[in-house]
């Protein structure tokens, strides 16, 4: 089965499960599945044709472990309709079973643990995963490619707005940075981990909270020599992760939950709080080096 849509999917969002034959039922592929049909209309997804969904990953006591809706609108899951002649390890059950479903028809996919590559974490004791499905939109090839196309078109103009930006937020990080070597940088506060910030935009938007998906534009400089180690400004898309889960280094989780949607921030990390004392393989980050990153929070979800 391919991996990449159980890891997807690999943990709850239901919503609710109607009417309709829900008896347990099994696809020509050997999938198990509960098809519920009240709220559904339209005809069943064609080959082809790409399926927008929602789902989560549970165990059988009705632990949630994933749920897509988190990640927002923008991140719903999409595939398009494999033809009725590939095998399961080809598809995967959850594909397998939005074959037979409608805009709006809900679904539970139970499968065996055996099934998965490694076990999703706090499933280690579990038998069964079961993915709750449910079907939001179904397009057919040509409407799916003019809406990327549209996409596509929107994300090149924001790039080409962001990376008009960069030599002014370069300049500004670079003044920053000397005015808190020399110990001349006003408003920097100290929080209990040792991580030094300067709020120079509060931002009006939504707080950011461990669990939300934010989008961040930064500046990434070694504070001993100001040499920049990375940056988003010169790609035109900042970067997107979940807040608080451990998918970037601790100063930044820790950071950028002082911050609203629309703010501005000067991230002063001690090395404790960044790559530590061995610093990254390539040795762009020395061991023990205190990092500065200027932040600006794009988007929380």
């Amino acid at each position: 089965m391919r991996l990449f849509i159980l890891l997807l999917l690999a943990g709850g969002l239901f919503y609710g499960c109607g009417g309709g034959d829900n008896s347990m039922k099994t696809t020509a592929l050997g999938t198990r599945y509960q098809m519920f049909t009240d709220g559904g209309s339209g005809e069943k997804v064609q080959p082809g044709e790409f399926v927008y969904f929602q789902a989560q990953l549970r165990s059988e006591a009705d632990s949630v472990f994933f749920r897509t809706r988190d990640g927002g609108e923008e991140q719903t899951p999409v595939v398009q309709a494999a033809p009725e002649d590939v095998t399961l390890e080809e598809l995967g059950p959850v594909e397998d079973v939005l074959r037979y479903m409608r805009i709006g028809d809900s679904a539970v996919v139970r499968v065996n643990m055996e099934e998965f590559p490694t076990r999703p974490p706090g499933m280690e004791n579990d038998s069964v995963a079961l993915y709750d499905l449910v079907v939001t939109n179904i397009l057919t090839e040509e409407e799916f490619n003019a809406i990327q196309a549209e996409k596509e078109a929107e994300a090149a103009a924001a790039a080409e707005l962001v990376q008009a930006r960069e030599a002014d937020r370069l300049a500004f990080a670079e003044e920053t940075l000397k005015a808190y070597q020399a110990g001349t940088l006003e408003g920097v506060q100290e929080t209990a981990t040792g991580l030094k910030y300067v709020i120079h935009e509060e931002g009006s938007g939504k707080p950011a909270e461990a669990g939300k998906g934010v989008v961040v534009q930064y500046i990434g400089k070694l504070v001993e020599n100001g040499n920049i180690f990375d940056q988003s400004f010169q790609r035109g898309a900042g970067i997107p992760f979940t807040l608080g889960t451990g998918r970037v280094i601790p100063g930044w989780d820790e950071g950028i939950a002082l911050m609203k949607e629309g703010g501005q921030a000067t991230l002063f990390i001690p090395s404790d709080l960044g790559y530590g004392a061995q610093g990254t393989p390539d040795g762009t980050i020395p061991g023990g080096a205190e990092l500065m990153f200027y932040v600006e929070l794009e988007k929380v979800q």
